[in-house]
């Protein structure tokens, strides 16, 4: 199976997808679990991810409704976010997991893969010093609730608030999850979207050397493993493979200079992880396309979480 022909069943759908609000609430779990029991508790169905969530958010005030409306390849695109009152978000502050209520649908894929593209912000380039302070992710079978993204609480200074816009201010208050509250609803988001019996693709630019190792000692530091079935692919190395007009290889394959090749008009700031995961998805279409390359043959240039060095990632 090619990508493109998943694109042409799903990536169409990206310009109005886009605008499904993953609506997705943190709440209390009456039994009081861990994430240990989450990673128990694995279930292997496609499901859309439908809940309420109570986002975490470094306002506070009374509760609030954002609505920004972008517009991309002609579409509609759509967010919303909503800030709830300091008082609401008291009774989060020592808990350690979340329920997340799902509804189940019986949707199935011929695709080899459930296709994750994700993006990530940090405080720098050390994955043992710095820390994640956003997150996003998007399923390229598109639907409802497809995508999903927070920020993080690193716990300590940002002093690369110019690079992405993300302020100290913005990530350090216990309004905003940390990352050990935030991995249990990751795998849930994950296992919603997951085909039974398939590995999980997540897809990310420069992300061999950058977005999974830092992924990786993430988790690592809060005491918590990889699903042994998530298989990681980087565009960077296959978009080297690119040739220019004079049949030359090309000489950057930056996603700026990608998205320029491809002429994806993609609104909003650069550096920020779901306009960049936006910006991929695009130029993973167009890329697979030009190069012919179909979902297996990218599984083939997949690797696992040993098949990383132990040095800083750079970005």
């Amino acid at each position: 199976m090619s990508l493109y022909s998943i694109c042409c069943g799903n990536f169409h759908q990206l310009r109005n997808s886009i605008g499904h609000i993953c609506s997705i609430r943190f709440l209390k779990y009456h039994s009081r679990i861990s994430s240990e029991n989450v990673l128990q508790n694995r279930r292997h169905k496609t499901r859309p991810f439908s809940a309420t969530v109570l986002v975490r958010n470094a306002r506070k005030g009374s509760k609030q409704s954002f609505s920004n409306d972008r517009h991309l390849h002609g579409g509609s695109v759509e967010s919303s976010i909503e800030v709830f009152k300091q008082s609401d978000l008291q009774h989060l502050k020592s808990l350690q997991c979340y329920d997340i209520q799902e509804k189940v649908s019986g949707g199935k894929t011929d695709c080899p893969a459930t296709i994750l593209v994700f993006d990530i912000e940090t405080t720098g380039f050390s994955r043992r010093g710095d820390r994640i302070i956003e997150f996003a992710v998007r399923d390229l079978m598109g639907g409802k609730n497809s995508t999903f993204q927070t920020l993080i609480n690193p716990e300590r200074e940002v002093k690369n608030a110019a690079v992405h816009g993300i302020s100290t201010k913005m990530v350090c208050s216990s309004d905003i999850p940390r990352f050990g509250e935030f991995i249990p609803i990751l795998l849930q988001y994950v296992w919603s979207r997951q085909v039974a019996g398939k590995p999980v693709m997540w897809v990310a630019h420069n992300g061999k050397t950058f977005d999974v190792p830092f992924l990786i000692f993430e988790f690592q530091r809060c005491k918590q493993e990889m699903p042994a079935d998530w298989l990681f692919v980087d565009t960077l190395p296959i978009a080297r493979q690119l040739v220019d007009s004079d049949g030359e290889k090309i000489s950057s394959a930056s996603m700026k200079t990608l998205v320029e090749r491809y002429k994806i008009p993609v609104d909003g700031k650069a550096h920020r992880a779901m306009h960049d995961v936006t910006a991929l998805c695009y130029v993973l279409q167009k890329l697979t396309f030009e190069l012919k390359l179909t979902v297996p043959q990218l599984l083939e240039k997949s690797f696992r979480v040993s098949d990383i060095t132990t040095t800083s990632p750079k970005k």
